[in-house]
């Protein structure tokens, strides 16, 4: 694989305030750090008294940082999650999100989280759907993300991201930010194209792990969760057949959606609705589709941790399909800035 090596100086922490606060908290208490759901890739110049929180005299790590357990995740200086794979002379050995080797000498570690929370698509090229009013699905997902983050967050539930701005991050190392921090839950948030029959309730699908009862749980969970939420809205709605919580299989007879078939926990992949249908579309561009779909996301992954309910709109037979148009992948990857 290719090398790509990424220094920085070790005092240099370019990130947002409440992840520099977070990240001086880390170190004081020795717990890990969250991340910010609303982090974005603006600077604040360090504080002092956090800088002297994370560095000794030498200017190397301190015991408190090195106590926490290790580092399997790090937020970079500009904001993105990536895999840390070990450490070395050079800092942190990374994946880059285009999926390359590097190394890193600083960032906010993450040592777990108890939930990774996955933006569908991303980048120049990997917009998704796009609908009618010029809403791309990249953007809408990373939207309802970022809120159902912050309310996770709140309730005491810590969160990851594997995608906190616009970039590309293939489904491969998605999935291995999740399967790195060992995480309890990954959901991957998608709206979807193209429009289907239509209907009088949402459409929503949540495509779970074939044969993996806890992902069968959390899919009807948060299909209850999303269809109850989103039900209220005087919208035109469109739907598929099947609609619900289901396994999509593809010819081998295996998981047909990496983001369902890579992660080692039980994982779901939630298509809330249709951003190719125009009645749709301007809903999802309010605040009022936002604040309900980012609640309900919240709401459906805390009832899974938290309760022991089966939730409902399953579908017993699998459907059977093979995605194509070659997304997901790393061919043309461009790596963000990190740092």
């Amino acid at each position: 694989m290719m090398g790509f090596t990424v220094r920085m100086s070790r005092c240099r922490i370019a990130m947002g305030t409440l992840a520099i606060l977070l990240l001086a908290s880390s170190c004081t208490t020795g717990e890990r750090p969250v991340l910010a759901p609303g982090l974005d890739a603006t600077t604040t110049p360090p504080d002092p008294e956090t800088t002297e929180a994370l560095v000794d005299d030498d200017g190397d790590r301190t015991a408190a940082m090195l106590d926490a357990g290790p580092v399997r995740a790090l937020i970079t200086p500009t904001g993105v999650v990536v895999p840390v794979l070990g450490e070395d002379e050079n800092g942190y050995r990374i994946v880059t999100p285009c999926g390359l080797d590097g190394s890193i000498v600083w960032g906010t570690p993450i040592h777990s989280a108890r939930v990774a929370l996955d933006p569908g698509h991303g980048g120049e090229v990997e917009t998704g759907a796009v609908g009618p009013n010029g809403l791309a699905e990249k953007d809408l997902n990373l939207d309802v993300v970022k809120r159902a983050a912050r309310i996770l967050e709140e309730r005491g539930i810590s969160v990851v991201l594997t995608r906190t701005s616009d970039y590309r991050v293939p489904l491969a190392v998605r999935a291995q930010i999740g399967n790195e921090l060992d995480v309890e839950v990954m959901v991957s948030v998608h709206h979807n194209a193209p429009t289907a029959n239509r209907s009088p309730i949402p459409g929503t699908e949540i495509f779970v792990q074939l044969e993996n009862e806890e992902s069968r749980r959390l899919g009807g969970l948060l299909y209850e969760e999303i269809v109850s939420a989103l039900t209220p809205f005087d919208v035109s709605w469109s739907t598929a057949p099947d609609a619900g919580a289901l396994a999509v299989i593809n010819e081998n007879g295996e998981n047909s959606y990496g983001m369902v078939r890579r992660p080692l926990m039980p994982a779901v992949l939630a298509e809330f609705g249709y951003l190719s249908n125009p009645s749709e579309a301007e809903l999802f561009a309010t605040e009022a589709y936002l604040d309900a779909a980012s609640l309900a996301l919240a709401d459906g992954v805390g009832r899974f941790l938290e309760t022991e309910d089966s939730g409902s709109g399953f579908v017993d037979e699998p459907r059977r399909f093979s995605p194509g148009g070659g997304t997901g992948g790393a061919n043309g990857c461009v790596d963000p800035a990190l740092e």
